[in-house]
């Protein structure tokens, strides 16, 4: 590079690297291939050349801008964002900036034609104001909602038309899930994932998602029940087999009426491949959410290859084996806590006579908690939770006589202990699992609702927690035991780490979260909402843009921005709840109100 040149680039990059870093890295490392020229032009300005294709005029780049920019003027003015693909040398980038304030994004795939940019012009006023991607994938709608404005630098694209296609795509997907998709959530009957199915259909709708909650545990006391018509085991899988069939075809019909965009299965949903086949037929994307250890349970073998997108809770050897499966895009998605639900509590006296104790567990009679809790027989400790049959020595400590925990319950238990144990499930084990390769729920649970806690070691929980600092872990009975008698003695170190352990959920391991980790997946894997044309038509800020933003009309309008979809009878219920005068814009509305009416006698 020439002195000016270096001058140039070292400007742009300081200002790049604020809004657009990973792309600022890109150029830092990139080198002109020689396909890209920069050329003079007849106006003294410099225009370039990309093998023997002139990007910008050779006579005057800026008044080609400005026409630009007139030419797209209606459409900048009905968007409340921009994305402009294609960049150039970034004359026509420069001049929408100096007709509009509204946030502006811009993409290019052409690395070398972006260093060819910043190296031939003092870009630094432009790059401090626009975010640059070069990538699809770093796209990200800007946050202000409303109509985005998709404007094409025709040049620029037609050098790589599929990435700039693929750009628009993206751009629009986004645009979509921003205003909030349809998303039904299919739970399963009973079970760890049914509560889990309550928590994603919550934080989806805090999220601002449309959400239809398929709760499946209305049926589960049907299907417990039919062991008890007949002692007949061939009869009674005939009549699971058909009673699994009706919720599964049930769970359709109220799929296809709400027509969604996404459907979420938990683990153990009742959706058999027929009815996933349906729903292929029509479109819908499937993801399920497989909250389970697959080597305790191996159903997901047949189910791997039958959703479109395939969430684990355990990740390595496992997502090669889910491909190997048929599953066309597998992905580790850990458990979280509902901070709604999992939460610190102020209990009264009679909550902490019935749950508190030194220490407590809460969950399934696994053979490894058996074993490892008869080490324990000596301390205050209280076992909450159902199939611990046949344990003898524990008796004297379960509670409820095992009867399974409510949700509320439980959260009550980790308030109340002063030590709460969470040792994963095993069925072979005699206590610690050195192998255990995923985090159970309840390690976010306790966390989140600011409680200590003594948990086993697993594979990826650094990744989750600073070990030491906001979790502490054991090993063995006698390092559970040894940390019992340490903490139990050090109540404000137990807050301090118990305290840290919750901020940490909070800040990172919510369901909200996880869901947005789910979607970006979704849509980074080239998911298109199947209902975008329908939605396009009824969409409130389409009918704005269309009406035009600074018009009576659309000013109008504009109060019903934060609507799902729009329609005459919306208007019409909201002049009627107005008072006072009836504007133009109401009083035809209530014209048009009357003549449907009309013509519909």
């Amino acid at each position: 590079m020439t002195e000016t040149e270096t001058v140039c680039f070292e400007q742009n990059l300081k200002k790049l690297e604020a809004l657009s870093p990973r792309l600022a890295g890109r150029l830092r490392g990139a080198k002109n291939e020689g396909s890209v020229s920069v050329v003079m032009s007849k106006a003294g300005l410099p225009s370039i050349k990309v093998g023997d294709a002139l990007l910008h005029s050779v006579y005057d780049p800026a008044r080609e801008a400005r026409d630009w920019v007139e030419h797209h003027r209606a459409e900048i003015e009905a968007s409340s964002s921009i994305a402009v693909l294609g960049f150039g040398l970034g004359y026509h980038v420069e001049e929408l900036l100096r007709v509009t304030d509204k946030p502006v994004a811009v993409f290019d795939p052409r690395i070398d034609v972006l260093l060819a940019a910043v190296q031939a012009r003092d870009l630094s006023a432009l790059l401090s104001r626009v975010s640059v991607a070069c990538c699809p994938d770093d796209l990200e709608t800007p946050p202000t909602g409303g109509v985005l404005g998709i404007l094409r630098h025709e040049p620029s694209v037609r050098l790589d038309t599929a990435a700039h296609e693929k750009a628009a795509s993206r751009l629009e997907t986004l645009q979509v899930v921003s205003r909030g998709l349809n998303i039904a959530v299919v739970g399963p009957f009973y079970g760890g994932s049914l509560p889990v199915a309550g928590y994603c259909a919550s934080a989806l709708r805090n999220l601002g998602h449309n959400v239809e909650y398929i709760d499946n545990s209305v049926f589960g006391d049907n299907l417990l029940s039919i062991d008890r018509i007949t002692d007949d085991k061939r009869h009674q899988d005939i009549l699971k087999n058909k009673f699994i069939d009706f919720a599964s075809e049930a769970a359709v019909a109220r799929i296809v009426q709400f027509r969604p965009d996404i459907v979420l299965a938990l683990a153990q949903a009742p959706l058999l491949p027929l009815s996933l086949n349906t729903l292929k037929e029509q479109g819908i994307a499937t993801a399920f959410w497989f909250v389970e250890d697959f080597r305790h349970l191996e159903y997901w073998q047949g189910l791997a290859g039958k959703y479109d997108y395939f969430f684990a809770i355990q990740e390595g050897g496992f997502l090669d084996m889910l491909r190997e499966a048929g599953a066309p895009r597998p992905a580790f998605l850990p458990v979280a806590a509902s901070p709604e639900v999992h939460r610190k509590l102020m209990l009264d006296a009679e909550d902490l006579a019935e749950f508190g104790c030194d220490v407590s567990f809460v969950g399934e009679g696994y053979y490894n908690r058996r074993q490892l809790f008869k080490g324990l027989v000596d301390l205050d400790f209280r076992i909450w939770g159902n199939r611990w049959e046949g344990s003898p020595e524990l008796g004297p400590f379960l509670q409820r006589e095992g009867a399974r925990l409510s949700t509320e319950d439980s959260v009550k238990v980790f308030n109340a202990s002063r030590i709460n144990i969470n040792l994963h499930s095993s069925t072979y084990h005699e206590g610690v699992n050195p192998g255990g390769d995923f985090v159970n729920p309840r390690t976010f649970e306790i966390a989140a609702c600011g409680a200590f806690q003594l948990v086993d070691p697993r594979a990826g929980l650094s990744d989750f927690f600073r070990i030491g600092e906001e979790i502490i872990c054991f090993d063995s009975l006698a390092d559970l035991r040894s940390k019992i008698a340490r903490y139990m003695k050090d109540p404000e170190e137990r807050k301090a780490i118990a305290e840290r352990g919750m901020l940490r959920v909070q800040m990172e391991h919510t369901y909200e979260r996880r869901m947005e980790e789910m979607i970006g997946f979704i849509v980074r894997s080239g998911f298109r909402p199947p209902w975008r044309e329908k939605r396009r038509r009824d969409d409130p800020w389409t009918v704005i843009a269309e009406a035009g933003a600074d018009t009576e009309l659309g000013k109008y309008l504009a109060r019903f921005a934060g609507a799902r979809s729009l329609k005459l009878s919306d208007i019409i219920q909201d002049i009627q709840k107005r008072d006072g005068d009836l504007s133009r814009v109401e009083r035809i509305f209530l014209a048009m109100e009357t003549f449907q009416k009309w013509v519909k006698k």
